[in-house]
């Protein structure tokens, strides 16, 4: 039995917030791009700032979800490391 602030309104409000973010950052790069037009100017520092922004939050986001799953393996990982590089660690007869 799922709660109300269970997954679904987790996964919603995520949703907003994504939504958010791609308004604000279009916002940006359009505004980069119009006033561009209107002075002449060039606007590729600001797409460019406004592309490594969303590239920042996209990487995070992935990062966020492989972080449950990263992080036992990599545990894993330094025990058989650590077993493998130290053959006498078990106890028993030598």
């Amino acid at each position: 039995m799922a709660s109300a602030t269970g997954p679904d309104a987790d996964s919603e409000r995520r949703n907003v917030s994504d939504a958010a973010g791609i308004v604000v950052l279009g916002s940006c790069a359009a505004w980069a791009l119009i006033t561009a037009a209107m002075h002449d100017g060039r606007p590729e520092g600001v797409l460019l700032a406004v592309l490594a922004v969303a590239a920042g939050y996209a990487s995070g986001r992935i990062s966020g979800a492989l972080v449950p799953v990263a992080a036992p393996c990599v545990g894993a990982l330094a025990g058989l490391g650590l077993a493998l590089a130290e053959p006498h660690l078990a106890p028993g007869p030598q």
